[in-house]
C-alpha cells in the first residue's frame, strides 16, 4: 500500500496545469501506483466563499471514494466558518483541515487561527500546515502565499501540546519537546540531490517523522518515490513511510 499525503486537483491560476481533474489525478496515482491519496482542492485558495471548494471536492471525488480523501479549506474571518467546518467534519468525512492563512486573509498568530485549530481538534480532525504552496522562484507576483514563519508555527504548535500535526512542504523537522507527540512531515522537500538529503534526515529523525508526499497535480510526483528508492531503508521504515505512519496518524485510512 502506498498514500499520499500531498495531493492537489483544481484551477491555479497563476500558470496552466495540464492534469486538474480528479480522474486525472487517479490516472496519475495509477502511474506511480499510489493506493490512496489526501486531496484538497486548489479553487480556495482564492475563493472568497472558501467553502464552495469543500462542496466542489466533495462531489467531484464521490465516484473515487476508495482512493481519495478529501481535505478541507477553511477561512476563519468569513462567517459562518465553524458551520462549514462542521459540514466538512460531519456531512463531507473530511478529516484534515488545511492550513492557508496567506491565502484567506489571516495570521497564524491572529486569534482566529487558534480558534479553527481548536475547532477542527474538537471535531476529530487532524490539522496540517503548510511551509509554502509554491516555490517563490517560480510564484506570480499576485500570488498571495509566502514561506510560512517556522518559528510561528512553533509558537502555534506549543498550544496545542497534547495534538500531532501534518507538515506539508517543510523543509526541515521543527522543534517539538517532549511529551507533545511528533509530527509527521511528508518528504517532498527533504529530498535534496539524488535523494542524499533524503537519507540524511531519515538518520537524523527515524523514518517514523515521514510520509509520502508528491503534491499532485501542482507538479509530476515521480520525485520522492525515486528519492525513496536510493535511500537503504528496512522494509519495516520503507512501508512506515510509505503507508503506516499516516494510518497512524489518521486511523482508517487503509
Amino acid at each position: 500500500m502506498i498514500i499520499d499525503v500531498n495531493t492537489w486537483i483544481g484551477h491555479w491560476p497563476f500558470r496552466s496545469l495540464p492534469k486538474r481533474s480528479a480522474g486525472d489525478l487517479i490516472e496519475q496515482m495509477d502511474r506511480l501506483k499510489i493506493t490512496k491519496a489526501l486531496v484538497g482542492n486548489l479553487n480556495g485558495l482564492l475563493y472568497k466563499d472558501v467553502h464552495e471548494s469543500n462542496h466542489e471536492l466533495a462531489a467531484e471525488i464521490r465516484r473515487h471514494g476508495d482512493r481519495l480523501v478529501p481535505c478541507a479549506l477553511i477561512n476563519p474571518l468569513y462567517d459562518g466558518w465553524r458551520d462549514d467546518l462542521r459540514q466538512c467534519r460531519e456531512q463531507f468525512g473530511m478529516p484534515v483541515l488545511r492550513l492557508t492563512p496567506d491565502y484567506h486573509g489571516y495570521t497564524l498568530s491572529d486569534p482566529c487561527a487558534s480558534e479553527l485549530i481548536a475547532a477542527a481538534h474538537h471535531l476529530g480532525m487532524r490539522v496540517a500546515f503548510y511551509w509554502r504552496i509554491v516555490d517563490p522562484r517560480g510564484r506570480h507576483g499576485l500570488d498571495p502565499g509566502r514561506e510560512t514563519s517556522e518559528a510561528l508555527v512553533e509558537q502555534v504548535m506549543a498550544q496545542f501540546p497534547e495534538h500531532p500535526f501534518l507538515m506539508l512542504n517543510f523543509r526541515r523537522v521543527l522543534a517539538r519537546p517532549a511529551p507533545a507527540p511528533p509530527c509527521l512531515y511528508d518528504i517532498s522537500l527533504f529530498l535534496g540531490p539524488n535523494g542524499l538529503l533524503l537519507m540524511d534526515q531519515l538518520a537524523e529523525h527515524g523514518a517514523a517523522s515521514f510520509a509520502l508526499g508528491t503534491t499532485m497535480l501542482m507538479r509530476y510526483g515521480s520525485a520522492p518515490l525515486l528519492a525513496l528508492e536510493k535511500c537503504e531503508l528496512s522494509s519495516r521504515d520503507r512501508e512506515a513511510i510509505l503507508w503506516r505512519n499516516i494510518v497512524q496518524l489518521i486511523p482508517g485510512l487503509d
